[in-house]
């Protein structure tokens, strides 16, 4: 591997891209015995396997979980978690030999691919295949369904989705509306263990919405007898104990520290300045794919897969037997037949976006090429996770974007290598908690306790804010509420906020649906917009009906909204001195005036284009920390000969930027608007907001942090080589006003 990477470092169309060359040192193994009882049946599973002692943090699991506490593994990729989730669930069954279980995972692949796993653990014991485990989802054929729901096997493997749709509802007869074998009552009464696996990913709104679907589960199986223990695994994260004890509601003991071992792992960023950094990634994945070894590149876009795949078949004809793509989109037997051939070794590269990121198990890969920078270091290093396990050393290369956060990185690997990154779920969203605390009066009546259990200090105002809205009703002098709908929950969508556009072709066929929140700004009339891997046109909007009407296009381009905002402080939370200035944080009404949009192509985004747009005015009730400048501030600039509205408009891009490092987000998650004179206060002020209605926690982190991600931005700013400013450092690519005007300088000021 290092004389691999020496080739591509002399290599003169890819070695002038070199920025940063470095190593992740190797790690030995660390086994150990647990200090308790070993479960029934435990060591004959796993001498079946051919596996003797544990991993030290698999046997610190499992004695954390004997002894009754809810345990969090924040341990790297394929550090072996699943097994220490089964080894908890023996520990259950010690005093319940009936125990059951739920593994949740947040995507369906990855559930299908633990499935095995879990089969083959369970299958010393004396378990068929279908007692042992099924999968429970929206694939899950519905004659499977009622078989699984008629009996049970000892472990289900779902999704948030299906828990929140279809498992919840349907915990009782509902007044004997369903019949006794097709509820899950039995099942919850046996509830030994449930498992949230990858919690890293219930971040914002998605994190929001699992913190109250997993409060309704807790809830029941204590209603039906059970009190399951709750085990989480994560990857290694900022703060992970108190992340997930926010997700979940419940106390965790927290592990860290991983015994599994690890090969050396090289590393190397490009950054190819003056170039297209997709024609760069193209190249290293060629060499790697001609050098023998098993390659996996990773896109942030479907339509990035695709090219670079044509693109390596006009350039390396010879390769394109053992290379494919691979990205959601795919039928699922297509997907399937690519994870078999790459784990088989008929395949030695893929293409893939984020659809081969999360836990699938596809062999041992040698090399991982991250085509820009995921938004994120758990992001980054789950996919870089998917090379090199135990004993194979691997490459990881990073081509840069040209993006401010991409840049950093890439000028920054101590950041990189870290490992500290902190993640944000904040359930105090009231759109959100509403609608769950209405679910869970539909599934059973609740009271005060019930209140406090699943919401806190705050769930009596939301009882009777659903009360005046004529959601639930109060039983008269007894305190106990109950939904006056069957199935709330049809209405909620655990990963979106608010009621969701449909998007349908011209025929009728729905095939999605959209945010209300971005409905006008990626489903206006002639937008252009991504969907399972296929390029669409939007036609029309209808208000009314609440739908988008699409046709397939074939485009080079792809299209943004120009647009500008208003901003109205209704209330101050908390402030502080930051500087010559003072910074606060609390709530704010933004109102986002859409003109109209623009094309610009996908290859360098020059702008080809503009068009006008009727669209009513967005308002967006929300979360913000703002900061107001000292009125000397705007005579300084001009006396400088500065751009003042540019100035601030510069700095408040590279700050959204960057905003990532703190908390891991996306530039959609976040809104943010600069003021030379705002009406509030008469002086310069930036806001950086959270992009959801009623916020997701993100403004409260920049508030706490904010001396920390003003500090970064600057000398992101000062580092870069651009004169005017690049989208390496000020430029956004979804700014209203096309990013104009821009002070690269005054932002320094």
């Amino acid at each position: 591997m290092e004389s691999f990477l020496d080739r591509l470092v002399k290599d003169n169309r890819i070695g002038p891209y070199a920025v940063y060359r470095g190593v992740a040192p190797a790690r030995p193994a660390r086994l150990a015995e647990p200090n308790v009882p070993w479960p029934p049946g435990a060591r004959e599973a796993l001498g079946a396997l051919g596996i003797g002692p544990l991993y030290a943090h698999q046997a610190e699991a499992l004695e954390r979980a004997a002894r009754g506490q809810n345990v969090l593994l924040a341990t790297p990729t394929a550090s072996g978690k699943t097994l220490a989730y089964l080894m908890a669930f023996l520990a259950a069954r010690r005093h319940d030999d009936g125990a059951r279980a739920i593994f949740l995972y947040p995507l369906k692949a990855l559930a299908r691919d633990q499935l095995a796993v879990v089969r083959r653990v369970l299958a010393p014991l004396g378990y068929s295949a279908a007692e042992a485990a099924e999968v429970y989802d929206g694939d899950t054929p519905e004659a499977l369904r009622r078989k699984i729901r008629r009996a049970p096997p000892a472990v289900i493997l779902t999704n948030p989705d299906m828990l929140h749709l279809g498992i919840l509802p349907s915990h009782d007869t509902w007044g004997g509306f369903l019949p006794s074998h097709d509820t899950w009552g039995g099942f919850l009464a046996q509830l030994g263990l449930v498992v949230v696996d990858e919690a890293h990913v219930y971040r914002g709104i998605f994190g929001a919405h699992v913190h109250h679907t997993l409060r309704r589960l807790l809830r029941l199986a204590r209603h039906h007898g059970a009190h399951p223990l709750v085990m989480a695994g994560s990857a290694t994260i900022g703060e992970p104990q108190a992340f997930v004890e926010t997700l979940t509601g419940e106390p965790f003991a927290a592990i860290r520290d991983s015994g599994a071992p690890a090969a050396l792992r090289h590393v190397l960023f490009l950054d190819p300045r003056g170039e297209s950094p997709y024609t760069i990634a193209t190249r290293v994945v060629g060499e790697a794919v001609a050098a023998g070894h098993k390659t996996i590149a990773f896109t942030k876009a479907r339509r990035i897969t695709e090219l670079m795949h044509q693109w390596l078949r006009q350039q390396r004809p010879e390769l394109m037997p053992r290379i494919a793509s691979y990205r959601s989109g795919y039928l699922p037997e297509e997907r399937r037949e690519i994870e078999r051939r790459l784990f088989a070794g008929e395949l030695t590269g893929v293409i893939s976006t984020s659809a081969l990121e999360a836990g699938i198990d596809v062999g041992g890969l040698d090399v991982c090429v991250l085509v820009g920078y995921p938004g994120s270091l758990a992001n980054a290093w789950q996919r870089i996770g998917r090379t090199g396990r135990q004993d194979r050393e691997s490459l990881a290369i990073l081509v840069a974007l040209p993006d401010a956060l991409d840049h950093y990185v890439t000028r920054h690997p101590e950041h990189f290598f870290s490992g500290e990154f902190e993640r944000v779920v904040d359930p105090e969203n009231d759109a959100i908690a509403d609608a769950h605390l209405e679910a869970a009066a539909a599934e059973r009546s609740i009271d005060a306790a019930d209140v406090l259990q699943l919401q806190g200090v705050h769930g009596m105002e939301r009882v009777q804010r659903l009360v005046s809205a004529g959601k639930l009703v109060e039983v008269e002098g007894d305190e106990r509420w109950f939904a006056l709908r069957r199935q709330p929950q049809r209405d909620i969508a655990l990963r979106s906020a608010g009621t969701a556009y449909a998007l349908k072709l011209r025929d009728g066929r729905e095939i999605g649906s959209m945010d209300e929140a971005r409905a006008w700004f990626e489903g206006h009339p002639g937008a252009i917009y991504l969907h399972a891997g296929q390029t669409y046109r939007a036609l029309s909007l209808e208000r009314e009906t609440r739908t988008i009407t699409l046709e397939p296009a074939d485009v080079d381009y792809f299209t943004q909204v120009y647009a500008r905002k208003e901003t109205e402080i209704l209330e101050t939370f908390e402030e502080r001195p930051i500087g010559a200035g003072r910074l606060a944080w609390g709530r704010v009404r933004v109102t986002t005036f859409i003109e109209g949009y623009g094309k610009r192509r996908l290859f360098g985004q020059e702008e080809i284009s503009r068009h006008p747009l009727d669209a009513p005015p967005q308002v967006l009730e929300t979360v913000s920390f703002w900061v107001v400048f000292p009125e000397e501030l705007l005579p300084q600039l001009v006396a400088d000969e500065y751009h003042p509205a540019g100035s601030l408009h510069a700095a408040e891009h590279a700050s959204i930027g960057l905003f990532p490092l703190l908390a891991i987000c996306d530039r959609w998650d976040l809104g943010g608007i600069s003021y030379a004179h705002h009406p509030q206060f008469d002086r310069p002020a930036i806001f950086v907001y959270d992009g959801w209605p009623g916020g997701v926690g993100l403004a409260r982190t920049g508030f706490a942090r904010a001396e920390e991600l003003f500090g970064r931005t600057r000398a992101l700013i000062a580092a870069c080589p651009c004169e005017d400013g690049c989208p390496a450092c000020v430029h956004s690519p979804k700014c209203g006003s096309g990013n104009s005007p821009l002070d690269k300088l005054g932002a320094l000021v």
